[in-house]
C-alpha cells in the first residue's frame, strides 16, 4: 500500500468511525424500544466493530512501519498481505451486519436508523476498495497445518460465526438463516467448504425461507484445520449421521478453487447441492 493509499484509507475510516459513533448514539437513545432480534444484533455489532478496529489497526501499522530488507523485506510482505486480506474480511463481514440492521429497521418503517446503518455498510465498501490485492487470488499460502481434532469446533463457531447466526446456530429470522438443519451445510462436503472459504451474496433460500446478504470470506482468519473443525461441530448438530469434513478435503477444495476472488452465490452451488 503505497503512502498515499495509506491516507485515503486512514481518512476514511476517520470518517467511518464518526458516523459509527452517531449511530451508538441514536441506538443508546432508543435501546429500550428495540425488539429483542435487534437489541442482540446491536450488542454483536459492538463487538465485531471492536475486533474490526484491531485488525484495521495492525494492518495500518504495519504499512508505516515496513522497514525490512532483504528475505526478511519478502517474509514482511507476505505478512501484511495477508493482514490485508484479514482486515478486507472484517470489512465484509460489517458490511453485511450494517446492511442486515438497516432491512431490519426498514421493516419497522425506522428510515433514519435503516438509512444511518446503510451509509455505514457503503463506507465499509469503499474501503475494502481500497486494500491493494483483495480482488486478485492470494499469493499468500493458505494454512494447511493442524488437527482438527484437537480444536474445539463450538468455542471456534461462537469466536467467528455466532455473531449474526447465533449462539444456538439456529439464525435470526428474516435476516441471518439458520445453519442447523440446513442442506447447506450437511450436504455435500465441498459446498460448506467454499462457503467459509470464498464467503457467499445474494438470495439464499433456508428452510423455505429468503435471505439475502453478504457473507465475508474467512481464508485469511482460519486454518483449514479451523474450518474443517466449525464445519464438523455444525454437522453434528444437525440431526442425520454426516461424513466428518477433513483438514485434506478443506485444502484440496481450495486448491481447486484456489483462483477465486469472489463470494459465491446460491445459484452457483445449488447444481452440487441437488445432486
Amino acid at each position: 500500500m503505497s503512502e498515499e493509499q495509506r491516507k485515503e484509507l486512514e481518512a476514511a475510516y476517520d470518517s467511518l468511525q464518526a458516523n459509527y459513533k452517531m449511530l451508538l448514539t441514536n441506538y443508546e437513545a432508543e435501546t429500550d424500544t428495540l425488539p429483542p432480534e435487534l437489541q442482540s444484533l446491536y450488542s454483536q455489532m459492538q463487538k465485531m466493530h471492536r475486533d474490526m478496529d484491531v485488525s484495521h489497526r495492525q494492518m495500518m501499522a504495519g504499512n508505516r512501519g515496513r522497514r525490512m530488507q532483504g528475505d526478511n523485506m519478502m517474509a514482511e510482505g507476505m505478512g501484511m498481505h495477508m493482514q490485508g486480506h484479514m482486515t478486507g474480511e472484517w470489512y465484509s463481514q460489517m458490511m453485511g451486519m450494517h446492511d442486515q440492521m438497516a432491512r431490519m429497521h426498514q421493516r419497522m418503517g425506522q428510515q433514519n436508523m435503516a438509512r444511518m446503518n446503510r451509509r455505514l455498510s457503503d463506507e465499509y465498501g469503499t474501503m475494502r476498495k481500497m486494500v491493494p490485492g483483495l480482488d486478485e487470488p492470494s499469493e499468500t499460502p493458505f494454512n494447511e497445518e493442524g488437527d482438527p481434532a484437537l480444536l474445539n469446533g463450538k468455542n471456534l463457531y461462537s469466536q467467528n460465526c455466532a455473531s449474526c447466526h447465533g449462539s444456538n446456530a439456529k439464525g435470526v429470522s428474516g435476516v441471518f438463516p439458520p445453519l442447523v438443519d440446513s442442506e447447506w451445510v450437511t450436504g455435500d462436503k465441498s459446498i460448506p467448504i467454499r462457503i467459509l472459504l470464498h464467503g457467499l451474496q445474494g438470495d439464499i433460500d433456508v428452510q423455505g425461507q429468503t435471505y439475502q446478504g453478504i457473507m465475508p470470506s474467512f481464508k485469511a482468519r482460519l486454518s483449514a484445520a479451523e474450518i474443517a473443525s466449525i464445519l464438523n461441530y455444525l454437522r453434528t448438530r444437525n440431526q442425520g449421521d454426516f461424513s466428518k469434513i477433513t483438514q485434506d478435503d478443506v485444502v484440496r477444495v481450495s486448491k481447486d478453487y484456489s483462483n477465486r476472488t469472489r463470494p459465491w452465490t446460491a445459484s452457483e452451488l445449488q447444481p452440487t447441492i441437488e445432486e
